[in-house]
């Protein structure tokens, strides 16, 4: 009898166990399914308006976007700061999933990248101080002239200077001011998007033109590496700029920053 009694206790016991163990496996697969998808993206801490470290805290056009895309989509977003010639690095190398820092679609970039849908559009410029007697690129020749090291920027920059035999001394910049080395004759013109420039300008009452040659327009995409999951965030991401350009999201933060809609082609 007791025998009986002590296997029945032993079966007992079993049957508990067996249902514990079941339980914490359960919420386990359930803390697995609810845990949300990350995205990991590369940016600058110094490229104002688009992405700029302030107090601690990273702002800018491009976080805007992202922190949106991140809540339409029910992911969580980690930022990552760099320089801008490093963050394409810390893409190939897997450390980040995309590059937000008005990064612009090239022929060779395509054939290394899968790119989102276009989100931004501007010209890239020569700017001079104001009360320089600079008037046109030729009268820049020989001269000083800043650009952004590694991008299109510096690319286009020495395209130009070799097709029109400029003769540009290019000095390349990371993550420095180029609007502040202008204004103390450390260059005598720059190179870089119009659209940052002119804000920055309005912004830090900088006394600084524009020559209007616009001899380069480029457009902005977010790049992911082509495997599965590049695959996957691309044509999420492209779904949702779409969606948000159709609601009118992407135009409000384009004016929040910029005063201007940047996100539509210029005609």
């Amino acid at each position: 009898m007791k025998l009986r009694k002590f296997g029945i206790l032993c079966l007992v016991v079993i049957i508990i166990t067996g249902m514990i163990g079941c339980s914490k496996g359960s919420n386990n697969d359930d803390q697995k399914s609810n845990k949300k998808e990350k995205i990991v993206i590369g940016t600058s801490a110094s490229y104002k308006p688009w992405a700029f470290q302030e107090n601690d805290e990273i702002k800018g056009f491009e976080i805007d976007i992202w922190n949106e895309i991140a809540k339409r989509n029910n992911i969580d977003v980690e930022f990552k700061l760099g320089q801008f010639s490093g963050l394409v690095g810390m893409l190939d190398a897997g450390e980040i999933d995309t590059v937000a820092h008005q990064m612009s679609i090239t022929d060779e970039r395509k054939e290394k990248y899968l790119f989102s849908d276009p989100y931004a559009y501007s010209y890239y410029d020569l700017f001079v101080k104001e009360d320089s007697n600079f008037k046109s690129k030729e009268d820049l020749k020989g001269k000083k002239v800043g650009c952004w090291l590694g991008g299109n920027g510096e690319a286009t920059l020495r395209e130009i200077n070799d097709k029109y035999n400029l003769g540009f001394d290019i000095i390349t910049y990371d993550g420095v001011a180029m609007e502040k080395e202008l204004t103390i004759d450390r260059i005598d013109a720059f190179w870089q998007g119009e659209i940052k420039t002119k804000t920055i300008i309005k912004d830090e009452n900088f006394k600084i033109r524009q020559l209007n040659e616009k001899l380069v327009y480029e457009t902005n995409a977010y790049p992911f590496k082509k495997d599965d999951n590049g695959q996957q965030f691309s044509e999420m991401t492209s779904k949702t700029l779409n969606d948000m350009k159709k609601d009118g999201t992407l135009k409000k933060l384009s004016e929040k920053w910029f005063n201007i809609d940047t996100t539509e082609i210029e005609k």
